[in-house]
């Protein structure tokens, strides 16, 4: 045996064994979509029929010597090979959200599989496609082979110019993939899918995180601290009486307050910064009202036109306020800046309070490892904590361009 056939037998089977290990990795991730569970299998299950035919031919070149046999593992790896064109269209279209049969593309590749599968059937049938044996007479005679390549090869430019297109709505990482895969020699697309794979499982992994994230601003929607309303509507009560335009005031913005607590539930994306600064003032506005000559509020917000994740700023407020207005306390100053920096925009929080309390029943840490989390998924921001000087805390978010 030749080195070439030991080396072309070595690439079949690591290609079976990598076709096999990905069945399998499939098979355990069961948080996998469904669609994507079916074309992986299927692709995989393609890939190792495909080189186990090929083994055959190889092993009846050597050992067999059996013409009829090594016709028909071509066949068969023919016919499995024509499905890989339409599963790489149902893969891009399925990222898309577009559906393979309602789409002039799913329809238009799903013709040229047809047309592939009749050319090797009518080649078959007509003894056109596959000479029995490679001492037989004229190749030319076996006119629908070219004709079965001619209508596959469409179909590779097809996906190609369909992956192309729709670059915008495929992440970066599946549209590098899929346009190396579609370009690149054969035995190297079968790391490249393991590759696509793996970068889907992290995509599942992130959207997961950011949806656990998204849960818990919901939650903390919803477990609003019950003694807020209860002051507040006791502030209201008293009010009525003492100052009825201080008490619509505070109706307004309670009003306010509750709608952009209850409509950030709903929100998966990020806001305009305007909206989330009128939720923070609407809080804030009220707790004046409570502790009256115990707090005093600063905005400093010339720049604005960025977007930012709901409830980010009115948590961050409210933190200070309840760690920070004390009556043995001098009066509690909240000032918000934003300010246009290099790469983007910075949102401070700065307070007058006792500090940031690393042992505070951990409650700081939660809320502010919460926003920090969905700042980083969703516009890829940053929030830190520090000391402010003369006392007090400094919150510091930080927006990238890319995000606004």
């Amino acid at each position: 045996m030749d080195w070439d056939v030991i080396l072309d037998s070595s690439t079949y089977l690591t290609t079976i064994l990598i076709g096999t290990l990905g069945i399998v990795s499939v098979l355990i991730h069961r948080d996998t979509e469904k669609w994507r569970r079916w074309f992986y299998i299927l692709f995989f299950l393609v890939i190792i029929i495909k080189n186990a035919t090929n083994i055959t031919i190889l092993a009846e070149k050597i050992y067999l010597g059996n013409d009829w046999i090594r016709l028909f593992c071509s066949i068969l790896n023919t016919l499995v090979s024509t499905a890989i064109n339409p599963l790489l269209t149902f893969y891009i279209l399925s990222c898309c959200r577009e559906k393979l049969h309602k789409t002039f593309l799913g329809k238009l590749i799903l013709i040229l599989w047809g047309a592939s599968v009749i050319s090797i059937v009518v080649g078959i049938m007509t003894n056109t496609f596959f000479p029995v044996s490679e001492s037989n007479a004229d190749l030319t005679e076996y006119f629908m082979l070219p004709i079965y390549l001619a209508v596959s090869i469409t179909g590779l430019i097809v996906n190609l110019i369909a992956v192309i297109r729709r670059r915008k709505q495929l992440s970066k990482i599946s549209f590098i993939v899929i346009l190396c895969y579609l370009l690149v020699p054969f035995p190297v697309t079968i790391l490249i899918m393991e590759l696509m794979m793996l970068f889907d499982q992290e995509e599942i992994y992130l959207k997961q995180k950011e949806e656990i994230a998204r849960q818990k601003a919901s939650l903390y929607v919803l477990q609003m601290r019950p003694h807020f309303i209860y002051n507040t509507m006791t502030s209201i009560y008293y009010l009525i009486d003492q100052d009825k335009d201080k008490a619509q005031q505070v109706i307004l913005n309670f009003t306010n307050y509750l709608r952009k607590n209850f409509t950030a539930i709903a929100n998966e994306s990020t806001v305009p910064f305007s909206e989330e600064l009128e939720h923070a003032q609407a809080y804030l506005y009220i707790e004046k009202v409570r502790f009256d000559g115990k707090l005093f509020i600063e905005f400093d917000t010339p720049y604005n036109e960025f977007k930012i994740p709901p409830l980010t700023l009115q948590p961050i407020v409210e933190n200070a306020v309840k760690h920070g207005v004390d009556p043995d306390l001098e009066p509690l100053h909240i000032i918000v800046h934003t300010r246009k920096i290099k790469k983007g925009v910075e949102v401070i929080v700065e307070d007058t309070g006792p500090g940031f309390n690393n042992t505070d029943n951990n409650e700081p840490h939660i809320a502010l490892n919460n926003i920090r989390e969905r700042l980083k998924m969703m516009c890829g921001g940053k929030l830190t904590v520090s000391a402010r000087t003369g006392g007090g805390t400094v919150v510091s978010i930080f927006i990238p361009d890319s995000s606004s």
